[in-house]
């Protein structure tokens, strides 16, 4: 049975301003789930940030006025190391992951299709390869999928995929190597143990044709008919998931938002930071 900590449920109101000390029933709850250590906070504090101030892919998405504020502040520093239980290279991956979340590349919506299944959102032309490396991509998709693979409804009805390919160009063209690729096709053909039922294909300029006949070895014919390429022309789509869930560039109204899917998978704490572990399990970090 889960450790309660208090004998009744507690009002408390929220609080985000930094230098609130925590009472002893706080600073246990923080050592036995969080694995805060105060003997080792400080120093891990400043490794942490040794770390960050070193990384060559945090420097290339740091603004001028970041160089010595956000990043060097204790409690930003202290917010991604409790999300890592202390541990500090895990704290720099789940940094890194943020950046992905923050350009909202990926996202899944709260609403089903008409089939039962989850609408996931894919956004590459929007992703910059040079200030976020391919597989920190597909590892926060990875998160994704692990998380939607939990829900007994998805379990059964599946996923639908929409890949929005408007600013897709050479510059992302030419971060898929082979592997990436592999990676790539595998995700579309199950490496999940949910099922990708529809792949709408957007806003998918000539260039995009050339990644396609790369990966088109790797798939099976189940997978290469499930793709639909919709071009310019949103009607068969729109035909399929309502425009209010569907940005400005699928010819929708809404926008998309990854606030809720990404609070889900962090409140999911110790599945998020297992899986971080496990992508980067042998990976060096200098």
């Amino acid at each position: 049975m889960e450790k309660r900590y208090f004998n009744e449920v507690i009002k408390d109101s929220f609080v985000f301003e930094p230098g609130n000390d925590l009472d002893e029933t706080w600073k246990t709850i923080a050592s036995e789930i969080v694995k805060e250590n105060e003997e080792e906070r400080e120093a891990k504090i400043s490794e942490f940030i040794k770390l960050i101030q070193a990384d060559p892919q945090v420097a290339k998405w740091k603004g001028p006025e970041e160089k010595s504020s956000r990043f060097e502040d204790k409690q930003c520093m202290i917010k991604f190391l409790r999300a890592g239980l202390w541990n500090v290279k895990t704290a720099m991956h789940i940094l890194r992951l943020e950046k992905v979340w923050a350009q909202k590349l990926i996202s899944v919506s709260d609403y089903r299709d008409y089939y039962g299944r989850r609408i996931f959102f894919y956004n590459p032309g929007a992703w910059n390869p040079d200030d976020i490396p391919v597989n920190e991509l597909f590892a926060a998709s990875h998160l994704i999928y692990d998380m939607l693979a939990q829900e007994e409804k998805t379990q059964i009805a599946g996923v639908t995929m929409v890949c929005d390919l408007a600013g897709f160009g050479f510059n992302q063209m030419r971060s898929h190597g082979m592997e990436q690729i592999r990676c790539l096709t595998s995700f579309m053909s199950g490496a999940f143990p949910i099922w990708v039922h529809k792949i709408h294909v957007c806003n998918n300029p000539g260039l995009f044709s050339v990644l396609y006949s790369m990966m088109t070895p790797l798939l099976d014919d189940r997978v290469k008919g499930n793709i639909i390429f919709h071009g310019y022309d949103y009607t068969m789509l729109h035909k399929e998931i309502p425009p209010f869930l569907l940005s400005e560039s699928l010819g929708g109204t809404g926008e998309l938002d990854n606030d809720l899917s990404l609070q889900t998978v962090k409140e999911k704490n110790d599945f998020y930071v297992d899986m971080i572990k496990c992508w980067t399990a042998g990976a060096d970090i200098h």
